[in-house]
């Protein structure tokens, strides 16, 4: 099984620490494994933590100021594993995640999209079920590249507007 490939081409946490955030992925209560490229919504610190976050998988309409873009460290100790695509987040392990900014730019294989179903340029994007991205519809950003690198082909999503108005 082929797992999604990620790249952190533009996003701010990549030389702006305060945009990592240190979280363990969960589904009701329980830990979860969880793919690269998963939006997920930061729930509450754990307890007795003070840097590790709860979070779960972002649906649509979450707001976009308490979501991140998981991107694990690719460490695979198994050494019959050498492929990016064979990566996962393992179940109880913390993990990183990307704040997500306006303008912010990251990359994902098409097993990041809801169903295998990817963008062309120009087209809008949104959070689909399970924190996968869904293509052809308004709500996280826009594709504005594809691009093919070795046997990968990426799809580059820019983050719309994440800020609200100062009232």
């Amino acid at each position: 099984m082929a797992y999604t490939v990620i790249r952190t081409d533009l996003m701010s946490g990549t030389k702006q620490p305060a945009d990592l955030v240190s979280l363990r992925f969960y589904e009701t209560e329980s830990p979860k494994e969880v793919e690269n490229g998963v939006i997920a919504k930061l729930e509450a610190l754990e307890e007795g933590e003070r840097e590790v976050w709860k979070a779960k998988a972002a649906v649509a309409g979450d707001d976009l100021n308490e979501c991140v873009v998981i991107a694990g460290v690719e460490m695979m100790y198994d050494e019959r594993k050498r492929n990016l695509d064979e990566y996962i987040n393992e179940a109880g392990k913390i993990t990183r995640g990307y704040i997500l900014r306006s303008r912010n730019l990251f990359s994902v294989t098409k097993e990041g999209f809801e169903d295998g179903t990817v963008p062309t340029v120009g087209q809008d994007v949104a959070i689909g079920t399970g924190g996968k991205l869904k293509a052809n519809t308004a709500g996280l950003g826009k594709c504005v590249h594809i691009e093919v690198v070795g046997r990968y082909t990426y799809y580059t999503i820019q983050i719309g507007k994440t800020e609200s108005a100062a009232e």
